[in-house]
C-alpha cells in the first residue's frame, strides 16, 4: 500500500528583486513590525557616477549599504546583510519570496526602470552635483501611498516629490510634479534636456 503524501507547490517567485524586496517588506511589517520600510537613495558619488544604497528598518531593527553602483547591487546587498543578521523567513514558503539570486537586469521592469534612468539622467542634466533622490516603500493599506519619491537638490531648497502604488508610479508623479522645476533651473524645456 503507498502513502499519499499531501503537499502543494510553492508559490511562484517574485519577477523582480524590487517585487522581491516588497513581498519581503511586507512579510516583516505582517510577522514582526507594522513599522518596515525599505528606502533606496540614488545620488552623485562623482562627476561621471550615481551612487546607490538601501536601507531595510523596522522595530529597532535596520540594516543599510551605500556608496554601491547600481539599484541591483544596493538591493542585493542590503539583503545579504539583513539575513547575515536576521532571521527573518521562518517557513519554507516565504523563503520563495527572498529578494535574492536575482541577475543585474532583474531588479526592475522595464517601464520602471525607463522612468527611472529619466528622471535620473533630467536630474543630473539639471542640478549637476547636488541632488538626492529617496524611494520610500512601506506596505501601508492604502495602496496608493505604498511608496514615497523624493527629489531633494539646491542644497535642499528644491524639495519635489511624489507617490504611488509602485515605483514606477511613484516616479512618474514625481516626474509630473518636478517637470516645472527641471525647465525653470535649465531655462530648457524638458524635450531640450534630454
Amino acid at each position: 500500500m503507498s502513502e499519499t503524501i499531501a503537499s502543494r507547490p510553492l508559490p511562484k517567485r517574485p519577477q523582480n528583486g524590487l517585487l522581491a524586496w516588497e513581498a519581503t517588506i511586507g512579510y516583516i511589517s505582517a510577522q514582526y513590525s507594522l513599522d518596515a520600510m525599505l528606502t533606496i537613495r540614488a545620488y552623485p558619488l562623482n562627476a561621471d557616477e550615481i551612487g546607490w544604497g538601501a536601507a531595510a528598518t523596522w522595530g529597532q531593527n535596520g540594516e543599510e549599504v551605500y556608496d554601491l553602483p547600481t539599484l541591483g547591487h544596493a538591493l542585493n546587498h542590503l539583503w545579504r546583510q539583513v539575513d547575515q543578521h536576521h532571521v527573518i523567513f521562518e517557513h519554507s514558503e516565504a523563503i520563495i519570496k527572498r529578494p535574492s539570486n536575482y541577475a543585474d537586469n532583474e531588479w526592475l521592469d522595464t517601464d520602471t526602470k525607463a522612468i527611472l534612468e529619466r528622471i535620473l539622467q533630467v536630474t543630473r542634466a539639471v542640478y549637476g552635483a547636488d541632488w538626492l533622490l529617496v524611494l520610500l516603500y512601506q506596505p501601508v493599506e492604502s495602496a496608493d501611498m505604498r511608496f514615497q519619491a523624493r527629489l531633494i537638490a539646491q542644497g535642499e531648497t528644491v524639495k519635489i516629490g511624489g507617490q504611488g502604488a509602485s515605483m514606477r508610479d511613484s516616479c512618474r508623479d514625481l516626474y509630473r510634479n518636478a517637470a516645472h522645476q527641471f525647465a525653470a533651473n535649465s531655462g530648457k524645456n524638458l524635450d531640450e534636456i534630454l
